[in-house]
């Protein structure tokens, strides 16, 4: 009874550390794609460390700041963006990178 009870301890806890294993893929990769897509709506105009200063603080802060941050990195390169468009662009990244992960993960055969 203490082996099946361990065992399944077990089980949940590897379970859990898989799943925040692939949430990080998953957030790690929309942030780069997200980054990528606020960089080349700036154009030749935008610096060019900005994905990777974007990228460092997505990674500090959470979703709703990095898009505060992306709309006015772009409002101050003179892109004058919806606020909805930009939230769209994030979303469609999160499920990109969503797709990809799991694509990674599951065997082709």
């Amino acid at each position: 009874m203490q082996d099946s009870f361990k065992s399944r301890e077990s089980q949940f806890e590897a379970k859990f550390a898989h799943d925040e294993d692939v949430k990080f893929k998953i957030r790690a990769h929309r942030n780069k794609l997200f980054a990528a897509w606020v960089a080349d709506q700036m154009g030749d105009g935008a610096p060019p460390d900005y994905a990777d200063s974007l990228i460092e603080f997505a990674l500090v802060s959470g979703s709703p700041d990095v898009i505060e941050k992306a709309l006015q990195d772009l409002h101050n390169h003179g892109v004058a963006l919806a606020n909805t468009k930009i939230r769209k662009a994030y979303h469609q990244c999160e499920e990109r990178a969503r797709l990809d992960v799991m694509n990674t993960l599951m065997p082709t055969g």
